[in-house]
């Protein structure tokens, strides 16, 4: 990341935002439970990172913090998705959604990112839709579906690293 915001300003025309990892700290019991309950590698990656802020790569990419993932997963975020599901990186098409996810994240533009329940791998990236209950459903009047944006959450970090690197 030092890479990234050395020259920032000269090549953009603007100083950064305060883009930062924050280290891990001690979960509640009740989070880290919760947490795990919803996927290990979650639960993992909280051992080693409290939150990921990156406001100045592409729109924003954002990693909750545990305290606002197990808030998702009590009601404050959507916990599971429904409709139809775009093209997948590499080609595929995935047809229609309806199962269980755990929002950890969002970029600048409105979307939530989200971990299937059902496979325990799947990070999908929700456009702004609409919320019913705790049921997401992207918005009919929008042209961006659901889309599977890395197989796994380690794939998704990849995916982070990779964005981070192409930013001028």
């Amino acid at each position: 990341m030092d890479s990234h915001l050395r020259g920032f300003e000269a090549r953009v025309g603007y100083p950064p935002d305060c883009n930062s990892v924050g280290p891990a700290r001690k979960l509640e019991e009740t989070e880290r439970l919760e947490i795990a309950a919803a996927s290990a590698d979650l639960a993992l990656l909280y051992c080693h990172l409290s939150h990921l802020s990156l406001p100045d790569v592409g729109p924003g990419l954002f990693v909750h913090s545990a305290q606002q993932t197990v808030a998702g997963l009590r009601g404050d975020l959507p916990t599971r998705i429904e409709g139809a599901v775009g093209d997948t990186p590499d080609g595929a098409r995935n047809g229609t959604l309806d199962h269980p996810v755990v929002v950890f994240g969002s970029d600048g533009g409105g979307a939530l990112f989200a971990l299937s329940r059902g496979d325990g791998a799947t990070v999908y990236r929700l456009p702004v839709g609409r919320v019913d209950g705790q049921t997401y459903r992207p918005a009919p009047s929008t042209s961006t579906p659901t889309e599977v944006l890395a197989p796994s959450l380690q794939a998704f970090l990849t995916y982070v690293e990779d964005q981070l690197r192409q930013q001028p």
